[in-house]
């Protein structure tokens, strides 16, 4: 004869039962955020080949392996069960993880570059008897900045204004040399132009200097209303040996300059990978393209543009060589195309110089854009 016990289940038996439900609840909804994470970005995991998504199988097989190991040591279920069966659910786990970890970061930056777009002032500035505007310049940007500048600069011709513009200034072979040394220092490479140009190349964005060739014809037939405003790479190099002789911090910050660097130089590894991307595929450029042009919007965003521990003489020397050119000129209406950077230290100068320097209008322009974008739009409209 059989008995069936109607002992109820125990506080511990119901409340086990609901914890248990929830966990498996939390895991499916992790398991799909996670299906669904990695499947956003298995585009770009495609894009840049599928060397990389081995890459990220065979890390994710040896995370995998130590999880397994560690579950079986301190589980006593699975300890019973066979390794590939405890390792298996860790491996697609990590697989997955790691696929939305490398992608993630190029998501993030096509978003920034949309919505926290980097930008120029373009300034008035007046002291009652000369009137400047100043219009902040980014050495690459977008083809739509560069073409609303021109169109600034010749609407101000047109008004009168005649047109200032940046250029360290080289003529001679010792003034070339040092520039080139001191280009070498900045960017890791003495031809500084160049080395601008490919990165834009990279980035989908384009250099300055190919835009303001538009404006050859006018400085042919008005020499005079076009102006290189800027030092010679001379007057560079005396106040950078200045500096040396009179400023202690200057020249201990200084001490391993115009020496050979390491090859983990910063600049030199981001000349590598731009000439790794110069020669990758389309996809690949594409994905450069947006981390790079991410990249440069957050370095605005942040204000780490300027030339770090140079600044006293690639920002503050030029800067008052700048205001004292200003203020000793004939010219009473001029339009200045300068780095957006010396800005702040060109007003301060200028405000030295003369207390009267007030700041009038500010428009702001934006440098960076997806050129995807446009394509897009384009393409919409059909042949």
């Amino acid at each position: 004869m059989s008995t069936t016990s109607n002992t109820p289940p125990t506080g511990a038996a119901f409340a086990a039962a609901p914890r248990s439900a929830w966990r498996i609840r939390l895991q499916a909804i992790a398991w799909f955020v996670l299906v669904v994470a990695f499947v956003l970005g298995l585009p770009i995991l495609l894009g840049w080949g599928f060397g990389l998504i081995a890459v990220l199988a065979l890390v994710a097989a040896v995370l995998a392996a130590a999880t397994a190991g560690l579950l079986r040591r301190f589980s006593s279920a699975a300890a019973q069960r066979p390794f590939v069966s405890v390792w298996w659910r860790p491996l697609l786990g990590w697989t997955l993880f790691l696929g939305v970890l490398v992608a993630a970061p190029f998501y993030y930056l096509m978003i920034v570059t949309d919505t926290r777009p980097a930008t120029v002032p373009q300034v008035s500035l007046t002291n009652g008897s000369k009137r400047v505007v100043f219009q902040g310049m980014q050495h690459i940007g977008s083809e739509h900045f560069y073409q609303a500048v021109i169109y600034d600069v010749e609407k101000a011709l047109s008004e009168g204004y005649v047109s200032w513009y940046e250029g360290v200034q080289t003529p001679t072979p010792e003034s070339q040399t040092f520039f080139e040394k001191l280009s070498h220092e900045l960017v890791g490479g003495s031809d500084l132009s160049g080395t601008y140009k490919s990165i834009g190349e990279v980035c989908g964005m384009k250099f300055q200097l190919d835009y303001f060739g538009l404006l050859e014809a006018d400085k042919a037939e008005h020499p005079k209303r076009h102006l290189v405003a800027d030092v010679d790479a001379l007057e560079l190099k005396t106040e950078y040996e200045r500096l040396m002789r009179e400023d202690p911090a200057f020249a201990k910050a200084h001490a391993n300059d115009f020496k050979p660097k390491a090859a983990t130089n910063d600049n030199a590894l981001v000349l590598k990978v731009v000439e790794w991307l110069k020669n990758g595929s389309a996809s690949q450029k594409m994905l450069g393209g947006v981390a790079c042009r991410g990249l440069f919007t957050l370095n605005q965003a942040t204000g780490d543009t300027a030339p770090g521990r140079m600044a006293p003489v690639i920002l503050d020397f030029r800067n008052r060589a700048l205001a004292q050119r200003i203020m000793q000129s004939p010219d009473d209406k001029i339009f200045i195309t300068y780095g957006a950077a010396h800005l702040p230290g060109l007003v301060a100068e200028l405000r030295r110089l003369d207390p009267k320097w007030s700041v009038g209008s500010v428009k702001w322009l934006r440098t960076i854009e997806a050129p995807e974008h446009i394509e897009g739009q384009l393409r919409g409209l059909g042949k």
